[in-house]
């Protein structure tokens, strides 16, 4: 044995056969945020043959033994800011390649929970997790966590608590059981983490965080309670010397073949993306010929109203860097359900939510808009489209980002690029034709200086545009920030102005929130769009053509009582008007989360909502006034700990005219091992007098069965090799039971008497997805998908089962893909 081998063996089982002459990493109290302190140190650096670490997550290495340890765990969740009761043994090191990072934790092995997810997906099992702002400066940071089992969750974060885990880094972290627990190894390279340039010492924020299922438990370092009004402001400082931004540079290739057997076509596709730093303040990704093919699905919404969906972005081509772009916490939608629900998302029962009645959200820029459907193509009359050839998402020739800082600057920009489009159709022959049009291209340039301190303060610009052969579009906003360092204020401000066919339109949104304990939140929503603004060509914008405003009370006792182990939840107080002067959405609404012992959930919402008048959904044709409607949601959710674990809803909402929809749901998690599970939801809905528009200044109330069950099973055949099967269906059978037209000037809807067959009607809208997915390394898989998917006509007359099998005869969407691609880089 090398003698250097023979010397790295005797270090190592000297100190771990020594545990207790371990020592105690030194630190200083940074500060304290209410009773929780913060603690500043300094890791070592060494080089990186030096290291000679395997992640394997054994934590064996000579290098460990010579390491201090940090163990400041306190148990955040429930907030009982207490000492965690089981050890946690920290250790951090630093080479010029990256960070290291190791935690040897102690819990009895019977009480281990391994279970397997794909990547990403939150549950109950045992977790250890670190966040990093590579700044220092508490502007976004970078989260990582490995689960027991080697299942790996990654995202980045933005104050405070404005969570994303759309983003997938090429970072290593793997586990192993220990004799008397487990552990974890970490490897990030600085490349990946956009280290910005400093002097020989380095301040680097940090946080460590840790799942204890069997105790239903979360420890973190700092142990700041989720209602805390700090986050990403308040972590440590972790001091680290001669460490220099790094050259990122990684180029995938990709090769995919797509076999369209609803088209009778084969498309065979090859390109790469390419990502190069090229200092510490620019950088750069490019796409060729990307290929966005569908190995992800959305889920199934059914929407009948004239108000759009909206769908977030899978894409990691335009994830990567997206945060620059998100202008207000607004333009993340996970962000406004966490604040007008006031959720932590915990792991302690099964995962269901409240989500009525929440508000879309409000950004300028929404890459789905690029390479989504079409809405630039003119189709000559008498042509009639094929199934489903609008609904086609449309190829992209290419895409580029352009991303960089100097001093307190930061500045990006994106352009894409658009194939042109083809769509198959017939004429009044039958013979068949392609209807074709020039493709899309858009850009995007953003300007964002940021200034932090004791307070926090940001001004920024963001311009879009989009260029068609139809017309083009563009949008200008202008965005403030300002964050009091104690997180008792938070300011945000947008100013936006569009231009579209020669119209003008602006807006502006205004947002303050007050937070001056952990317990007690308040938060005030502004808003302003007149008639003309759209920014939906490239952003999001579920309407114009109203003011109003929103005030948010939030709540949360998060340390046990004698009957519940926490509670938290808000009231919020909406009043919106169109520019008429008109009600358009008011109401109040209380939302609460009790968890009761036995980690049983119980969620409940409680709402009234205000007389309005329905101004959209005519689409163009007339308003109509609308009564007021009560609105009642109960949630149950059981153990997450169990092998089979449940959830129970009851519900129930006013219509228009006074009818009533009352709704049932139940869903089942069913674990036969740590590596196959799946999840079965069913929602039912008995709708009476549903007003649903048929076109004109017509609609028809409805008496109708809304049927939506979903279906997930994934099988882990190792932690990287998924075999995965998701369907989704909603299926709707309407009987019309009454048939009115908007008033030629205001007032509720007119009675008209029904001379010919009464209008009913069904919905059927089905997708299925078989997916293998193998992550030879990160960024770096092999994919091979089948998708299935249809929406049948409205005039189906069949029952509730013929529908849905008659969803799979003729599909809109059969498809197989097959795709490779492969990291080479940094």
């Amino acid at each position: 044995m090398p003698i250097r081998q023979f010397f790295s063996v005797l270090v190592v089982l000297g100190a771990w056969s020594l545990g207790a002459h371990a020592e105690v990493g030194e630190q200083v109290l940074k500060g304290m945020l209410g009773a929780i302190p913060m603690h500043r140190f300094d890791i070592q650096t060494t080089t990186h043959s030096e290291a000679d670490i395997k992640v394997d997550g054994r934590v064996d290495e000579a290098i460990w033994a010579t390491l201090p340890y940090y163990d400041n765990m306190i148990v955040s969740v429930p907030g009982t800011g207490e000492p965690a009761e089981y050890k946690t043994e920290m250790r951090i090191f630093a080479t010029e390649r990256g960070l290291y990072a190791s935690a040897v934790m102690n819990q009895p092995l019977d009480s281990l929970t391994k279970r397997l997810t794909p990547r990403d997906q939150f549950i109950d099992r045992d977790t250890f997790g670190i966040t990093v702002d590579p700044s220092g400066q508490g502007l976004f940071a970078y989260w990582f966590i490995v689960a027991l089992g080697d299942a790996v969750m990654d995202g980045k974060v933005l104050p405070e608590r404005r969570y994303s885990n759309d983003w997938d880094g090429p970072w290593l972290g793997k586990s192993a059981v220990t004799e008397d627990g487990w552990s974890v190894e970490f490897y990030l390279p600085w490349s990946m983490l956009n280290l910005p340039a400093a002097e020989a010492t380095r301040t680097v924020g940090f946080a460590a965080s840790r799942q204890v299922s069997s105790r239903n438990q979360r420890y973190q370092w700092p142990g700041h309670s989720y209602a805390s009004p700090q986050f990403v402001t308040a972590l440590n400082d972790m001091r680290v010397s001669d460490v220099s931004p790094r050259r990122q540079w990684s180029v995938i290739p990709y090769a995919s073949m797509t076999e369209n057997f609803a088209a009778d076509d084969r498309e065979t596709r090859a390109g790469l993306d390419l990502n190069w730093q090229l200092s510490s303040r620019l950088g750069l990704t490019l796409s060729v010929e990307p290929d966005f093919g569908a190995v992800e699905a959305d889920d199934v919404v059914l929407n009948l109203t004239a108000l759009e969906t909206f769908f977030p972005e899978k894409r990691l081509f335009f994830l990567e860097g997206n945060e620059l772009y998100e202008t207000t916490p607004r333009a993340n939608l996970g962000n406004g359900l966490r604040e007008t629900t006031n959720e932590n998302f915990a792991t302690t029962s099964r995962r269901v939510f409240l989500k009525d009645h929440l508000a879309a959200p409000i950004s300028l820029i929404n890459t789905r808009r690029i390479g989504g459907t079409a809405n630039q193509v003119t189709v000559p009359a008498g042509i009639q489209l094929e199934r489903g050839e609008r609904d086609q998402p449309t190829d992209l020739l290419g895409a580029i980002k352009l991303s960089g800082s100097a001093g307190g600057l930061r500045y990006g920009m994106l352009s894409a690029f658009e194939d042109d489009v083809s769509w198959r159709g017939r004429d009044a022959a039958g013979d068949m034709l392609n209807v074709s049009a020039d493709g899309r291209s858009f850009s995007a340039f953003r300007l964002l200086y940021e200034q932090s301190g004791v307070d926090r303060f940001g001004l920024g610009y963001l311009g879009t545009w989009v260029d068609g052969p139809s017309f083009d579009a563009n949008v200008h906003g202008i965005d403030l920030h300002y964050g009091k360092g104690s997180g008792l204020w938070n300011v945000d401000v947008q100013l936006m102005r569009s231009d579209k066919r020669e119209v003008s339109g602006n807006g502006a949104i205004l947002d303050v929130r007050y937070a001056p304990t952990s317990t007690y939140q308040h938060k005030f929503e502004l808003e302003y769009f007149d008639d003309q603004i759209d920014i939906n060509d490239m952003g999001f914008l579920r309407r114009n053509n109203y003011r109003g405003t929103q005030y948010i009370f939030s709540y949360a006792f998060p340390k046990p009582s004698s009957w519940y182990r926490a509670t938290r939840g808000t009231v919020v107080l909406r009043h919106h008007q169109n520019l008429e002067g008109e009600t358009v959405d008011s109401g109040v609404f209380w939302r609460n989360t009790l968890e009761v012992k036995g980690r049983n959930t119980i969620r409940t919402g409680v709402g009234w909502l205000a007389p309005r008048t329905e101004d959209r959904n005519s689409r163009g044709n007339g308003r109509y006034d609308a009564k007021a409607r009560p609105w009642w949601q109960v949630l149950w959710s059981t153990n997450a700990s169990k092998l089979l674990t449940y959830s129970f809803g009851v519900g129930g909402i006013g219509e228009d005219l006074g009818g009533y929809t009352s709704n049932l749901s139940a869903g089942v998690t069913a674990r036969m091992s740590d590596s196959l599970y799946f999840d079965l939801d069913l929602a039912f809905k008995r709708r009476d007098d549903w007003i649903v528009y048929r076109g004109g200044r017509r609609f028809g109330a409805f008496d109708a069965y809304d049927v939506q069950p979903t279906f997930d099973l994934n099988w882990f055949i190792r932690a990287n090799h998924q075999i995965k099967f998701r369907l989704q269906w909603a299926g709707v059978k309407a009987y019309e039971d009454g048939y009115y037209q908007t008033p030629t000037q205001s007032g509720a809807l007119q009675a008209l008497d029904r001379l010919d067959e009464r209008d009913n009607f069904t919905v059927s809208l089905l997708t299925a997805q078989l997916r293998y997915r193998w992550e030879i390394a990160p960024l770096t898989d092999l994919y091979v998908v089948y998708n299935r998917g249809n929406q049948l006509p409205g005039t189906h007359e069949d029952e509730f089962t013929s529908l849905f099998t008659d969803s799979f005869v003729d599909p809109v969407v059969n498809s197989l893909i097959v795709k490779l691609r492969y990291r080479f880089g940094s």
